[in-house]
Formats: C-alpha cells, structure tokens, sequence
C-alpha cells in the first residue's frame, strides 16, 4: 500500500499576487501527481513565524525580497527562527550567483517565480522534504557515532588501561602458572586496547568533517615492520619485498592498514605462507601488491570482502579487519581490491596517493 503524503507549507510572501499564483500552482490538479493533500499557510513576513515557533512545518516556501529584510539576509533570518525545516527560495530575480550562495547558506532549492508551474513547484517541494529528511537522518547516525566514539574514548579504553596496567603488576608480583594468567590478561588488554583505537580511527574517518590529518609516510618502513609482524606470528612464513623507496599520503595508521593484511595472509594461506610484495609507482599512485601462495579467494568473497562484518568462512575473527583497511586506505584518497595470485593464492592490491615535495 503506497504511503500517504501531506505537506504542510508555510509561505512568506508579502506581494499578494504572487502568494495567489503559489496558492494556485499548490492547489492544482497537477499536484496530486506528487503528493495526497498540501496544507498552506501564508504570511506576509517571517515576524509572525518567530512568534509562534512552535508551528511544524514540513518546508517553507520564502521570498527574499520581505519589509524587514531583503536578498540573503532574509535566508539567514529564517534559517534561525525555522531552524532544520527544508526551505526553498522564491525570488523574482535570474541571479545564478546569489542562487548557489543561497543553496551553499542552506536553502533545498532556488525557484525564479517566473518559471514557476504546479509540478515544478510540488516536485521541488517533495524533493526538499526528501532530502532534508535524509541529511537529519545522517546528522543522527553521526551524532550517535560521535556519543560511540567518547565511549570507546573515556570508558572503554581507559578502563582496558587500568586492567592493562595491574595486569603488569601481577605479572612482577606472582610465580609460575599464576603469572601466566597475568601475562593473559596484558596480552588480551593489549589486543583490546589496539582494537578500540582502529575502531575510533574509523569513526573519526566517517564522522570528521575533511577526516583525519593525512602526513607523508615511507613505503619501505611501514612494509618491513608489517612484515616483521607476520614473522613473529609464525616462524615458517616466508615474506618477500621488492625494494622501493617512494613516500605516500597516509597517517600513523597506516602500519595497521599493512599489518591486517600481511596477518590476514597468514591466518588464511597457512602458517608456511609464502607472501611477495611488489610496488610500482605510476602517474602520482603508488600500488602495492600482496600475492600469497594460499587457496585464494572465491568471486563471491572477493566482492564482498571489504564490508563490514565480513569474514573468511574459516575465520575466527571480528570481521572488522578488513573493513578497518579499505576505509582507511579510501579515507587516504586510495582503493583496495583482491584478485587471484600468480602464486595460486590471493593479491590484494592498495593505491595510495604518490607524496611529492
């Protein structure tokens, strides 16, 4: 059953012909093309809107050209009184310049009364409702996530350093089997503590308005300590890197971002995994390839196996580690992507920006 919409709309208008000809356009047989029923209420300045606040609107239909104010002073001042309602402005003027600065201020849309018609006028109604539903509904998801994020910050994290810290404690304090529950418990808190701030990282690449600060790394450094991650999980891993001195855009974590994969590797093709690094540098991107020895990666996994939450089937893991390195790798202006291996395993490939002085 298709879903009933109503629009309230409040219009500030002050010439009455022009109000006529939106009441007109509102109230034609066109608009029932777009939307069940329109409710309008009209005003000659936005003086009475500001006393009764709080009316609900769904949008506003504004001139600019208004007693108290003209031009994009007006849009500011309905900005502030009608504050998360979508609007769209009305003007008797062919103005592309004070358009844009309009829709940059916040306006949905910007109509010249001139070309107005009962659908155009409706369908730019229904579009602004749409569209500042789904930006609300995005300043919620990242007002949640920002509420996440201090959690992870001032409860969990600091809480995991307080274990961390008493962990070592027993660790110097008790004998034998005893001090091997506590080096489990440090080993366990550090595990934690690393995966509450990859966690964080994301949230602050996805809610940060331009994201984290990028810096310029060197390749060849962040690729031996990943390496030398993977050889301390497994002694029979044998890792291979093409020698290459060139400098990237990323940040600190991009020594996660390797790390994953050169683990992910491991965890996947065998603990005598055999691993090739390659890099090449072309037109400002730098591509590293990872090629392993192991039994590969599906179609079906590999198109999906950066998402969120997804595994290997024979994976013990979260899920997030994956996801962590293409969200950071994209967020560094890169792309990751899986192909079949020379080797016979997986290649997992990852542009980074080429960093020049």
């Amino acid at each position: 059953m298709a879903e009933t919409v109503h629009l309230d709309v409040l219009l500030v208008e002050d010439n009455p012909g022009d109000a006529r000809l939106v009441e007109h356009h509102l109230n034609s047989p066109a608009v029932a093309h777009f939307v069940d029923d329109v409710t309008i209420s009209h005003v000659e300045s936005l003086a009475p809107v500001a006393e009764h606040s709080e009316a609900a609107y769904d949008v506003v239909l504004l001139d600019l050209g208004l007693p108290e104010s003209t031009g994009l002073a007006t849009l500011d001042r309905a900005t502030e009184i009608v504050e998360g309602v979508p609007i769209i402005v009305l003007t008797g003027m062919q103005d592309r310049e004070v358009a844009i600065e309009a829709i940059n201020r916040g306006a949905q849309d910007y109509l010249p009364k001139e070309d107005l018609d009962g659908d155009r006028l409706v369908r730019a109604l229904r579009y602004a409702v749409v569209r500042s539903r789904q930006q609300r509904a995005i300043q919620r998801q990242t007002d949640q996530m920002d509420f996440f994020n201090s959690i992870l910050q001032h409860d969990i994290l600091n809480g995991m350093n307080v274990i961390r810290a008493r962990g070592e404690l027993l660790e110097d304090t008790l004998d034998s089997e005893e001090r091997e529950y506590a080096s489990t418990i440090v080993q366990w808190s550090d595990d934690l503590i690393e995966l509450t701030e990859k966690v964080r990282a994301v949230l602050e690449t996805v809610t940060e308005e331009g994201g984290r600060d990028h810096e310029h790394r060197e390749l060849q450094t962040v690729l031996d300590d990943a390496a030398d991650r993977a050889r301390s999980v497994s002694d029979d891993c044998t890792v291979t890197i093409e020698p290459q001195v060139v400098t990237v855009v990323a940040d600190e974590l991009l020594d996660d971002v390797f790390g994953n994969l050169f683990l992910n590797a491991v965890e996947h093709a065998g603990p005598d995994v055999t691993i090739d690094v390659t890099t090449t540098v072309k037109e400002g991107v730098v591509t590293v390839c990872l090629a392993d020895d192991g039994d590969g990666i599906s179609n079906s996994e590999a198109r999906r196996i950066f998402e969120r939450g997804e595994k290997g089937s024979e994976s013990g893991g979260t899920g997030f580690g994956l996801y962590f390195v293409a969200t950071m790798v994209r967020s560094y202006g890169g792309d990751v992507w899986v192909e079949d291996s020379d080797l016979g395993g997986a290649a997992f490939y990852v542009e980074l920006p080429h960093a020049t002085l």
